[in-house]
């Protein structure tokens, strides 16, 4: 809710409509009101909106008159908000918390690892380290089951504890000898309590909303029963063995692609670098990896992050010996592959396998064995200079922000030198990829012959290497000034087009989430931003 600039009352005005259209592409919709703006000649605007995405949960909505500071309206709604109410679940959790330490370190400095040690394959190695480890812990941690029946209260602090039991006292005081002075004293805690927890819930909700990352804002408003909520009743109708189908399945590479893709690998010229082979990992660098890694998510293994870190001083040596086994044997761990998937949907209401995205649970060793190979691997990329300079994905320093700012900033330069920029947003399973080309207005069509050029060799290309592109997904747009644009509108351009296939021209497209307009105005960008980021994430 707020003022967005824009008349609604004048609802066939360009400016408008385009607001209208954004609010329900954001599947949001905007509570009636009346005029809010007033001014001295009269002439009333309807600026300040109302959006909700469930507008079932409003209890009362409206606007009230406040002349004496503002020609706008204060304008309020109540929201009719729920908790969710978790179903009961039962977990297996190890007694961390009641651990002697000192015993643990005394039995971890006397585990025998020799077996581990000669043992002939890497498989053997990790089942004797997990079978020693999981020993271990039922000592010390045993693992007992714990029924979570209501979610937790972080505002339950010792202060109110101790109240509440004070109010329990007094109650079966008066309970036990029913006298009016009993009852007094049970009300007076009773209401002193009830002001406490109310006073505490406040506080921690208003620590929670000053929080400076969005995520975890909206994430604390989930708790509340506020945001995008999950049907958790109606998600797996499906069934998990149709869902886990759809997420093991590959696209079908025919075996004549297969065969181009592998002849066209083995003919590229080997550059003239050292070949690439692993070395050795240090205990010191394996000790730096496991903990810069803070998740303390269970793999298939059943051995965590809380388990390792305790003992991490006894157990450098064999996690480093089977990580450098691995290496040289050019294996992992069978265990280390095998992860839990949970489905989580991308739609409000799934229906079809298509419509969830796993989230795959790793065992945690696993997770070090990968940081060991991806940082020798990168090194020997970077040492070589092996990556494209303009390679944005998977660098230090770098990102689909740099990726956007070299785009950006070449069809502003273009801009700036009466320009236009040709874009096409070419989509190969869902990762965009840019091809862009610079002509003044008279040689558009020049330009243009240069993009379905560019494009003839991306379709050539992706066949070679069996890559599939959706021409439909396709999108291209013509950024200039606007007297440049105006221009163009009198030239015969020619069609943009992709494997016989024509690319419409588009007067806004969504590149790594930005929204490029033909002017690269931004309009739509702050628009869509302040909705996607605010009232959007209700729905």
């Amino acid at each position: 809710m707020g003022d967005f600039n824009t008349d609604l009352l004048s609802e066939n005005s360009l400016r408008s409509r385009k607001l209208l259209e954004i609010i329900r592409s954001s599947s949001l919709h905007v509570l009636p009101l009346q005029a809010t703006h007033h001014i001295i000649d009269g002439h009333d605007t309807w600026l300040d909106l109302i959006l909700s995405s469930s507008p079932s949960l409003v209890s009362a909505s409206g606007q009230l008159p406040a002349p004496g500071f503002s020609h706008h309206d204060l304008i309020f709604l109540s929201y009719s908000l729920k908790p969710p109410k978790p179903r009961p679940r039962v977990l297996h959790l190890r007694s961390f918390g009641r651990m002697d330490v000192e015993k643990l370190h005394r039995d971890a400095s006397h585990l025998k690892w020799d077996d581990l040690y000669s043992a002939p394959n890497i498989d053997t190695k990790v089942n004797i380290f997990c079978r020693l480890i999981k020993d271990l812990y039922d000592i010390h941690a045993l693992v007992h089951k714990v029924k979570i029946k209501r979610l937790p209260a972080p505002w339950m602090t010792r202060g109110v504890r101790m109240m509440m039991r004070r109010r329990d006292r007094l109650f079966r005081r008066f309970r036990r000898e029913r006298c009016e002075n009993n009852w007094r004293l049970f009300k007076a805690a009773r209401n002193k309590c009830n002001q406490v927890i109310r006073n505490a819930k406040r506080q921690h909700i208003l620590n929670n909303l000053s929080s400076s990352s969005p995520v975890d804002v909206w994430k604390f408003l989930g708790s509340l029963g506020i945001g995008r909520m999950r049907n958790l009743d109606n998600q797996f109708t499906l069934g998990l063995d149709d869902i886990n189908a759809h997420f093991s399945t590959t696209y079908p590479m025919d075996q004549q692609a297969m065969s181009r893709t592998l002849r066209q690998l083995s003919a590229l010229t080997r550059p003239n670098i050292q070949a690439f082979s692993f070395s050795p990992v240090a205990e010191d660098d394996v000790k730096r990896i496991i903990l810069s890694i803070k998740s303390n998510a269970v793999g298939a293994d059943a051995i965590s992050r809380r388990m390792i870190t305790p003992i991490l001083e006894f157990l450098l040596s064999p996690i480093s010996h089977i990580i450098n086994f691995s290496l040289w044997s050019g294996q992992v761990p069978e265990q280390w592959r095998m992860a839990y998937v949970i489905p989580l949907p991308k739609v409000p209401n799934p229906t079809l396998p298509s419509h969830f995205r796993p989230i795959s649970i790793l065992p945690f060793l696993s997770k070090v064995l990968e940081a060991c190979v991806h940082k020798q691997l990168y090194l020997h990329i970077s040492r070589h200079h092996l990556l494209n300079p303009l390679q944005s994905g998977f660098r230090p320093g770098h990102s689909t922000t740099s990726a956007l700012l070299k785009v950006t900033h070449d069809i502003r330069a273009g801009m700036e030198d009466t320009k236009a920029t040709v874009v096409v947003l070419v989509d190969f399973s869902n990762a965009f990829n840019t091809l862009y080309v610079q002509a003044s207005v008279g040689d558009i069509s020049r330009a243009i012959d240069l993009i379905n050029e560019d494009l003839d060799h991306v379709r050539d290309w992706s066949e070679r290497f069996g890559l599939v592109v959706n021409p439909s997904k396709c999108q291209s747009i013509i950024v200039g000034s606007q007297r440049t644009l105006r221009r163009l509108e009198e030239l015969a351009v020619p069609p943009i087009v992709f494997n016989g296939s024509i690319i419409s021209v588009s007067q806004t497209v969504k590149n790594l989430g930005l929204l490029m307009d033909s002017s690269l105005s931004w309009q739509a960008q702050d628009l869509f931003r302040f909705l996607a980021g605010g009232l959007a994430s209700n729905s």
